[in-house]
């Protein structure tokens, strides 16, 4: 299960984050009134977790922690558990929201869903310390709400079936405050991560990347675990493999979200790759590499033109590389069906990145009749994003810790 803090951007900025998860969509949510002055809602998911643990708490877990009781009492003590454990859930987001607040921080909504709980922030920490406090604020409640739980369970004692099932919740409540301090975002532990980055480098946008970065590399680790307990004969493995591809989409998303954040007011014109090598539609591959010098070329795909000049798909080298016939006409070639992203030199870079996720990583800028005059790939992107946290470094006030 997941708990993770997700900024949103302010009034005035072109929409959400790229890769939002399902549960952070307004839509198949059911709103559930406002819970210390924040708006909660939980998405149609959670009533598969609801399911999953009453299932496994009534048929597994309490029957072989204590043996002898009714089949009714499994199942009503395994759904009031199941049920308590969304409402620890909750509680862990509800802590973020409450010390991001304390920060000034204007919380958007908590929703509930089927690995955990998304807490929605309005802007971003005005420090690394206010960041890490956050961060940690969620899996701090999760150990508390364990440590209480299995004293309660010590007190009623474990021949009860109520005390059982409070040692199975507070068990849990451990385990998932623990899951949630590992070092990599979307993780409580991710947003530690960042923020003792930001702290040490002073640049914000770089430190989100690394994180990033090492929750997709988290997520990848959790995926092998996974199917290799399901290939062990172990179905929970599934669950792991299904944890871990949820970490690895939502870090590429926050990828995708921090260099937003640092491209944001460049424009597509800023970016480019100005005056590209175009392959004109009816030459022949073979006449293309006779007539281009290749040993050189950077570029990373080329605009295909009509005889008017404008675009009317986008091949790479390696594509021309590849035809299995030289004589076949580069319109022709299947890389040149696919409609190029096409872009104007004014366009907003932010939007151009999120479009890009859709046209194998190239847009292609023209002008107004349609005729290219650059190009922007991921080298483009990385570039004006690696130079723009260099200026934002050098500018900005060394952030308190």
């Amino acid at each position: 299960m997941t708990g993770s803090v997700l900024p949103t951007p302010v009034s005035g900025s072109p929409g959400p984050p790229p890769d939002r998860p399902a549960a952070h969509r307004t839509g198949n949510v059911i709103p559930l009134g406002r819970w210390a002055g924040v708006s909660v809602s939980a998405h149609w998911s959670v009533l598969a977790t609801l399911v999953l643990f009453a299932d496994l708490l009534a048929t597994s877990a309490l029957p072989s922690a204590l043996h002898g009781q009714s089949s009714t009492a499994y199942w009503v003590i395994g759904v009031v558990t199941a049920v308590a454990f969304l409402a620890t859930l909750l509680a862990h987001e509800l802590a973020h929201a409450v010390v991001a607040r304390h920060y000034r921080l204007q919380v958007k909504r908590v929703t509930l869903w089927m690995l955990g709980g998304i807490t929605e922030l309005e802007g971003e920490p005005p420090s690394p310390r206010a960041d890490a406090a956050i961060a940690v604020a969620g899996p701090a409640a999760s150990v508390a709400i364990g440590a209480v739980c299995l004293g309660l369970a010590w007190w009623v004692g474990s021949g009860d079936l109520f005390g059982t099932a409070l040692g199975w919740l507070g068990a849990m409540s451990l385990l998932l405050g623990a899951f949630n301090l590992l070092p990599g975002a979307p993780l409580d532990g991710g947003r530690v991560l960042r923020a003792l980055l930001w702290w040490h480098s002073h640049d914000r946008a770089r430190a989100a990347d690394r994180a990033a970065r090492v929750g997709k590399g988290l997520g990848i680790l959790l995926i092998a675990l996974g199917l290799l307990e399901f290939l062990g004969g172990a179905v929970t493995g599934l669950w792991l493999a299904f944890i871990g591809w949820f970490i690895v989409t939502s870090a590429n998303g926050e990828r995708y979200a921090a260099r937003i954040g640092s491209l944001r007011g460049l424009s597509a014109g800023d970016v480019m790759a100005a005056a590209p090598v175009v392959a004109h539609g009816w030459w022949t591959v073979e006449q293309f590499f006779s007539s281009v010098e290749t040993s050189e070329f950077v570029q990373p795909g080329l605009p295909v033109v009509d005889f008017g000049g404008q675009v009317t798909g986008a091949v790479t080298l390696s594509e021309l590389k590849r035809a299995p016939d030289k004589d076949s006409r580069i319109r022709d070639l299947g890389g040149t069906r696919r409609p190029p992203l096409l872009v104007r030199p004014d366009d907003p870079v932010e939007i151009v990145v999120m479009r890009l996720r859709l046209h194998d990583g190239l847009a292609v800028v023209v002008d107004e009749a349609r005729h290219p005059i650059g190009l922007i790939s991921q080298t483009e992107l990385e570039r004006a994003s690696r130079l723009a946290d260099e200026r934002a470094a050098r500018a900005a006030p060394t952030p308190t810790p």
